[in-house]
């Protein structure tokens, strides 16, 4: 008897967790950071500077920490049923950086430390492996360093740097002010994540 009050109790417990907290998905370690930060350094434009590559990095940390699997995305056009988000690529990510770790480590530097035109062709020849041939428009866990491009290409800050002007794309702009052109930017290194 007391042990069923004892399951029961137990299963009411686990009832009361929110889902989201059950399946979370895994963190992002500091030496994870670095080594995004690392990739970072060679796939995203050298005209953002080292700013925009610590807020484009900082962006994607936090999406990939707020991402939550089986979330209702939208109906689609010609769609019935609600779409929901596969499982997080964070998974995929560790495993690629390791990957691309261990290959530096083989010419006797960490990830983080190795030069520039060897890091552009490490992580060049892993995107080949990894058979990639587009940037995905949501980070799908292919390779850490297409989806860290693709979510820069297809944000707001790469647009109005592509046209260097503050544009805003996707975002809620009142019409007071929509005569104007949009304002020049005053920098490769405006803040608009």
């Amino acid at each position: 008897m007391k042990r069923r009050i004892l399951l029961q109790f137990l299963f009411a417990s686990l009832a009361a967790i929110p889902v989201r907290l059950r399946g979370q998905a895994a963190s992002i370690s500091a030496a994870d950071q670095v080594r995004l930060r690392a990739v970072a350094e060679v796939v995203l434009p050298g005209e953002i500077g080292a700013p925009g590559v610590d807020r484009v990095v900082t962006a994607f940390i936090t999406w990939a920490r707020g991402y939550r699997a089986g979330a209702g995305t939208d109906y689609g056009y010609g769609f019935p049923r609600l779409r929901k988000l596969p499982p997080s690529p964070l998974s995929a990510y560790t495993a690629q950086l390791d990957a691309l770790d261990r290959q530096a480590r083989v010419q006797n530097y960490s990830l983080a430390d190795l030069p520039l035109d060897q890091r552009r062709a490490l992580i060049s020849a892993a995107i080949v492996d990894a058979k990639i041939e587009r940037l995905p428009a949501r980070p799908d866990g292919g390779h850490i360093a297409t989806d860290l491009m693709g979510f820069y290409f297809h944000g707001i800050e790469a647009n109005d740097t592509a046209y260097r002007v503050h544009i805003g794309r996707d975002t809620c702009r009142g019409l007071a002010g929509s005569e104007n052109r949009p304002a020049p930017l005053t920098g490769g290194n405006d803040a608009n994540l």
